[in-house]
């Protein structure tokens, strides 16, 4: 099975950056593929995620329990469930 995550983010956003650099620390370690989403080139995604990113998606399900200060270890937890269930 394919470990793909979706990040939803747009260009400068500081609180999308620090959750990506998170990502891909972990990325390696998971087997994770990344699929990075850009909400401003697309109007569903951004009326969407405009108030919410940075956003992970694994599934189709949007995760919770994340944020941008997650730590490594939160973020690997949270994907491993989602890859799971």
């Amino acid at each position: 099975m394919d470990k793909i995550v979706v990040f939803y983010s747009k260009p400068g956003c500081c609180l999308c950056d620090a959750l990506e650099a998170t990502l891909r620390r972990v990325q390696p370690d998971l087997g994770l593929s990344v699929e990075k989403r850009n909400i401003l080139s697309n109007p569903e995604w951004f009326t969407d995620f405009q108030y919410t990113i940075p956003v992970l998606e694994v599934n189709g399900h949007t995760l919770t329990g994340i944020s941008h200060r997650s730590t490594g270890a939160q973020l690997a937890a949270v994907l491993e469930r989602a890859f799971v269930a």
